[in-house]
Parts: structure tokens; sequence; C-alpha cells
């Protein structure tokens, strides 16, 4: 039985779904790509926002974010498939998390503002395991490439569902 795709706004040859988060330099979302027999691939899209996506200096950023980010090989860290542009505004289409952020687990844990010990330890030794990656990698003459992330936050920690 064949299911009806998605309905959602058309971007490149992706569907854009629903807006899951917007930053002061990008907006996400939920979307997905179609192919032959019925093939369907949940991702996510991150936009430069509407705003900014004519500023070079916010091109450049993202640009090199894509980059950067495709090295990265890790569990702990999103993977990224693409980096686009679709009618000159540029994009990356990345893993989609199936989950939610730390954001909406603390604003769930927030009547008795206790995180289990045993929850938190895991989360923040997921997190650093997969920040010591990022800033132990090298290239490939093995000269590191000092990479630090500078916006380590709740709403960029991602909890998948399957304790990823």
């Amino acid at each position: 039985m064949k299911s009806d795709p998605p309905e959602g706004q058309p971007f490149g040859r992706y569907r854009l779904l629903d807006c899951i988060g917007e930053g002061g330099m990008a907006i996400v979302y939920r979307a997905v790509t179609e192919g032959p027999q019925g093939f369907l691939r949940e991702l996510v899209v991150k936009r430069i926002r509407a705003d900014l996506s004519r500023d070079d200096s916010f091109i450049s950023m993202l640009l090199a974010e894509a980059r950067l980010c495709a090295l990265l090989k890790h569990p702990g860290i999103v993977q990224v498939h693409e980096l686009g542009e679709v009618e000159g505004e540029y994009f990356i289409a990345m893993e989609y998390v199936r989950g939610r952020d730390l954001v909406a687990l603390l604003r769930e844990l927030a009547p008795t503002g206790v995180v289990p010990p045993g929850v938190g330890a895991y989360i923040g030794r997921e997190v650093c395991r997969a920040l010591g990656y990022a800033h132990a990698l090298s290239d490939d003459s093995g000269s590191p490439l000092r990479l630090i992330h500078r916006d380590v936050s709740p709403s960029n920690v991602m909890l998948g569902y399957d304790g990823s």
C-alpha cells in the first residue's frame, strides 16, 4: 500500500514540512526528499534567514560550517549530507535525529528541576565524547584542525529516542 507524500513547501529537490528551529543566522526545517517507487527520506534543511541570504559574510559562515561538518564522522554528531543552493539561496541538508533537544527535556523536568543523575551523566559524557572527537580532529597530514564548537547549548544537543 502506497501512502501519499507529505505536504510541504517545495525547496529544490526537498519538501520543507515544518520549522523545527530558528537561530540568529538560519532557520531549520524538517524535510523530505522523494525518489522513485515511493522512496522517501526524512532529513533536516538548514537555510540562511531570508534577511541575511544576500549577506556575503553569512554565506561564507554557512559554507565554512558545511565544509567543516562534512569532515566530522562520529555517532554523536549530526551528519551533513549536502551543501546546496536553490535560486541563489544556500542550505545544508543534514541527518534528522528522531527525538528532541535538551531544552525540551529540561522543560519537561521543570516542575522538579531535577535531571536524574544517570541521565545527566550519560548526556554529559556523550556531549564530551562528540566535542572531544571534533576538537582532536586532524587533516590528512596529521595537522590538528583546531576546531572549537562556539555554540554548545541545550538547544543544540539532540537526544534521540533511541538513546543517541
